[in-house]
């Protein structure tokens, strides 16, 4: 799975829109997750690491990614 279908995985896990998710959860502005989502500009690694811990906590806890 690639970063960009990881993000937007996880935010579709989340029930949260992508605006608010870049707001709440990832401190960054809804730009920034835009230009993420369609490669223009590469995830940063700590966001990527971030995801994949998140992922996986949410997977251990029994609960399944939308």
């Amino acid at each position: 799975m690639s970063d960009r279908e990881l993000l937007a995985r996880v935010i579709d896990a989340s029930g949260l829109s992508r605006r608010r998710y870049a707001e709440r959860v990832l401190a960054r502005d809804e730009r920034t997750l835009r230009r993420w989502l369609s490669g223009d500009t590469p995830i940063p690694l700590v966001v990527v690491e971030y995801l994949q811990r998140h992922e996986r906590a949410v997977l251990a806890a029994g609960a399944r990614p939308r």
